[in-house]
């Protein structure tokens, strides 16, 4: 080989491989841009699509003053989970798609005011339901009843609880006693003068509600004729009025 022609053969070979390593550096680019992440669009600049604003008040003035006494009562002995959706309590036991997305409807936008759960496992363990005026309307009324209806099917209890201006957390206590395993030594102690106080006593043994099955508890009647007897009324007061006489000395 002349030369003449050894200077051409080198400029051919630096121009291949300046092509090869033009195509490799494009070919590791493309691999880069697939293996990478898509970036994650940050919304500061356009908060005009999202006009949501923080609830002062998760809770109702109604609500709060039942949950301050609520927890006195409860104690340690459960979480309390305030407003949980039906949806995340219960779930639907049908096989058909189309009866199943019916009778999920019926549970949406549904909840219960209360869920007690156990603290080691947050098993729901008893729901409550805080009841005021508007449940006197007819459409709320037969909400309840579906509600009930619901916790009945699922095997978890649920219990009403009117609105009041203040509880006694005695009163609380002892009536969710059957469900929190609750003593009488464990029950926090009266916030009012213990006169005005409508004592209910649970004792380790008690008679089965005769009207829903729930367990009893041994009251003592504030007024009218049997004032200052002692009667076993349903746990499950005021949905179930169902009483029970007591005998002294007998269960």
């Amino acid at each position: 080989m002349s030369n003449d022609v050894l200077p051409l053969v080198a400029i051919v070979v630096m121009v291949v491989l300046a092509g090869l390593m033009r195509s490799s550096t494009r070919s590791s680019r493309r691999s880069t841009r697939r293996t990478q992440p898509k970036r994650i669009q940050h919304y500061d600049h356009q908060l005009d699509d999202f006009p949501y604003q923080l609830q002062h008040n998760f809770l109702t003035p109604s609500e709060l003053n039942f949950f301050q006494s609520l927890r006195r009562a409860v104690g340690n002995r459960a979480v309390i989970c305030p407003k949980v959706r039906l949806g995340d309590v219960v779930w639907v036991n049908v096989k058909d798609r189309s009866q199943a997305v019916g009778y999920t409807n019926k549970i949406d936008r549904k909840h219960v005011d209360f869920l007690l759960c156990d603290p080691a496992t947050m098993k729901p363990l008893v729901g409550i339901e805080l009841d005021d005026s508007s449940h006197e309307r007819e459409d709320r009324q037969a909400r309840d009843v579906f509600v009930d209806g619901v916790f009945a099917a699922a095997g978890l209890p649920l219990i009403h609880v009117p609105v009041k201006r203040a509880y006694v957390v005695e009163e609380i206590a002892a009536q969710l006693a059957p469900y929190l395993k609750i003593s009488a030594v464990a029950i926090a102690p009266p916030t009012v003068s213990p006169a005005k106080v409508a004592q209910s006593v649970l004792v380790n043994e008690s008679p089965r509600c005769p009207k829903c099955g729930s367990e009893m508890i041994l009251r003592i009647a504030k007024s009218g004729a049997n004032a200052g007897n002692k009667f076993w009324g349903c746990s499950n007061y005021p949905t179930c009025r169902g009483m029970v006489a007591y005998k002294h000395g007998a269960v």
